[in-house]
């Protein structure tokens, strides 16, 4: 297709009553490789999978790594539930309770490659945390871990809810990463803010040693209060992080990892103390 070609299609795609943006971004690509004086990067769709696979080794470092984004996200309480996981193809729901994302959070924060959100904010906006997480490797764990991701979140503030559906498999090699869609829709409100990630399809095995050493690997950001109501308040909000992890096999619901399995019931004692003023 020669350059008049291409010029004529953009223009019926700007000029039609509805936008085919995916179509009118193809277009301009193509336009833009015949300017013989000016070379651009182009970006493969299976960078993808590779950065996926290349940053990511590891199953329980990609779940860990989503575990320390709610953490980031000032999240107090988050669920992991292994559904069906002890084959390939089962599905994990990983739910918070964290400030959840607004769509320019989603738009211009997790569905863009390398973002710098962690470098200008360095610190949570509520209870202050450092950042846990690595810097731009969420997006790329949840690629790792299963086929297909669907995010359901809101925030406080917003009367209703974001879903993003992404099909990993729709990044294949030899394909324009720019002009790949995924669906973002409106929806009621699931919860009062928060986010729900469900990955689909699992690319790995999950027994319950290899969830109980994602535990181990999240430790040091978990808060080991005991009892419970022993929490730090800051701004009237008390500042805790727990984690608990469920296997679902069948319909029935087991917890496998939490403080108590992997640390207090371990305990050949308890120690209490206080400081004074």
């Amino acid at each position: 297709m020669n350059v008049d070609e291409l010029k004529k299609q953009l223009l019926e795609c700007l000029e039609a009553e509805e936008l085919d943006n995916s179509q009118i971004l193809s277009l301009t690509h193509q336009l833009a490789n015949f300017d013989e004086s000016k070379v651009r990067f182009s970006v493969d769709a299976g960078v993808i999978d590779r950065l996926g696979q290349e940053l990511v080794a590891r199953q329980e470092t990609a779940v860990s790594e989503l575990v320390k984004n709610s953490y980031d996200a000032d999240a107090q309480y988050v669920t992991l539930k292994f559904c069906d996981s002890k084959d390939i193809d089962g599905t994990l729901i990983i739910e918070d309770d964290g400030q959840g994302m607004s769509r320019d959070d989603l738009v211009n924060g997790f569905m863009r490659v390398s973002s710098t959100s962690k470098i200008h904010e360095p610190k949570s906006p509520i209870f202050n945390r450092q950042r846990a997480g690595q810097k731009g490797i969420g997006r790329f764990s949840v690629q790792r871990l299963g086929h297909k991701l669907t995010i359901i979140t809101q925030t406080i503030d917003s009367d209703e809810a974001l879903k993003l559906v992404i099909n990993w498999d729709d990044y294949t090699r030899d394909g324009n990463l720019f002009i790949v869609e995924n669906t973002l829709e409106v929806i009621p409100k699931v919860k009062e803010k928060g986010t729900i990630l469900t990955i689909e399809k699992l690319r790995d095995r999950w027994s319950s040693a290899s969830i109980q050493r994602v535990y181990r690997y999240v430790s040091d950001i978990i808060t080991p209060i005991f009892p419970m109501e022993d929490t730090l308040e800051i701004e009237g909000e008390k500042d805790k992080f727990l984690v608990d992890f469920f296997e679902v096999n069948q319909g029935r619901k087991q917890k496998i990892a939490d403080n108590n399995i992997m640390l207090y019931q371990h305990a050949v004692a308890v120690l209490s103390g206080e400081i004074d003023a």
